[in-house]
């Protein structure tokens, strides 16, 4: 079954990702340079508090008018976040203003996405001051710094064990598995996930490259092998999401991934979809249709319309910029960039408001040829049904001079 609309049913919270900088402890070849360097200064510590209050602002603003759950999640990225000598002070101070000014207000996570090549006196430091990290393991590292972040992984792991999650000191852990096409790596990465099923850590299977482009560096091919590797892994979770929710019909999730693709180009890890990054799962409708699923067999959404300023946010530390989404830069004028300065962004958040007060808060319409982090976000082709899923999770007051005027 094909779909035409996508609505978020677990997982809904208001998402932000915040590039600390670019500098990075590693240099995997399928990187792009404006993702990672090993010379960009650090971030200061005032330079990173100056930005808080626009950024607890502009979660505050949108906030109001999310009347399902007023969660969030402030998650850091890079680049490495670790390698800054400011990342823990900074943390601290974070969670520190959150509590005097908005605790009473909405929910606050605090995260890390790291590719876990860190000491031992830094996991302890994650565990006291994050609810959770996301280790994003790379196969091109030496064995011997691999060997520590597989034992970091389980170091914190095991911390969690017999913890309530309301525990200060429960620190959630998963792993993004990046499995790289070269055949020794491939079945490193095979390995390392049978691991962490014994060990009991949730993991996420990701191809390597978000490119269309067949000749892009940064996408890797697979073989048929590899490809039906990833496959099944997403038909079983797919069965075991159909089991909860008692469903009878015939498993469609990665129907047009299991066709025998022989020429190179189809060879792309693209090419079997995109799994949703914390495993949230979405309804995938078509004229009254409904099929629950936690990865998505499609990645070409331009021109739908997109909710993903209702649940992302991403700041780029070192270029001053704020984007809607990270990956996707999608705005409202049906262009992609960033949609102001973070050391503007007062003026961000006044618009945003005068918008909201005008009751004409505008709609995204998709301009990227291919989604990746954000798919989940509600969004369908037609505005009928955009109405519908949105308001599932938003108050209609602020569109009811622009999307819902008839």
């Amino acid at each position: 079954m094909s779909f035409d609309t996508v609505d978020l049913l677990t997982g809904n919270i208001f998402q932000v990702t915040w590039d600390l900088g670019r500098r990075c402890n590693y240099d995997c070849t399928y990187c792009p340079a404006h993702r990672h360097d090993n010379f960009s200064k650090h971030a200061t510590l005032d330079e990173l508090k100056n930005s808080v209050d626009f950024l607890f602002g502009y979660i505050d603003t949108y906030m109001e008018h999310r009347h399902l759950k007023k969660d969030t999640s402030i998650s850091f990225t890079g680049g490495e976040p670790t390698v800054n000598p400011n990342f823990i002070p900074f943390a601290k101070y974070l969670k520190e203003e959150y509590e005097r000014r908005y605790k009473d207000k909405w929910h606050a996570g605090f995260a890390l996405t790291s590719n876990g090549a860190f000491s031992q006196k830094m996991a302890d430091a994650i565990i006291e001051n994050m609810n959770h990290i996301t280790v994003s393991f790379h196969t091109e590292a030496d064995k011997k710094l691999k060997k520590n972040i597989i034992e970091r992984i389980l170091y914190i792991h095991r911390h969690n064990k017999g913890r309530r999650a309301d525990d200060p000191l429960h620190c959630s852990i998963s792993v993004n598995v990046m499995f790289h096409a070269h055949p020794e790596y491939f079945n490193e990465c095979k390995e390392l996930c049978e691991l962490l099923h014994e060990e009991g850590v949730k993991y996420t299977p990701r191809v390597i490259g978000e490119e269309p482009d067949s000749a892009s560096d940064f996408a890797h091919k697979y073989s048929q092998e590899q490809l039906d590797y990833m496959k099944n892994y997403w038909r079983n979770i797919q069965k075991k999401i159909d089991e909860k929710t008692s469903r009878q019909e015939v498993n469609h999730q990665t129907s047009a991934a299991s066709k025998d693709k022989t020429a190179e180009t189809k060879k792309l890890g693209m090419s079997i979809g995109r799994p949703c990054c914390g495993q949230r799962e979405m309804c995938l409708s078509s004229q009254g249709q409904d099929r629950t699923s936690t990865f998505v067999d499609m990645r070409e959404f331009k021109g739908w319309h997109c909710s993903v300023n209702w649940f992302f946010l991403h700041l780029e530390q070192q270029t001053d910029q704020v984007f809607h989404h990270q990956t996707c830069q999608a705005k409202f004028d049906g262009t992609r960039g960033p949609i102001g300065k973070i050391s503007e962004g007062q003026k961000i958040i006044d618009d945003l408001k005068a918008n909201m007060e005008a009751k004409t808060m505008p709609t995204v319409i998709c301009p990227k040829h291919t989604c990746g982090c954000g798919l989940c976000a509600p969004k369908s082709l037609h505005k009928e049904n955009y109405e519908k899923v949105l308001l599932n999770h938003v108050t209609p007051t602020v569109f009811e001079n622009s999307l819902l005027k008839k």
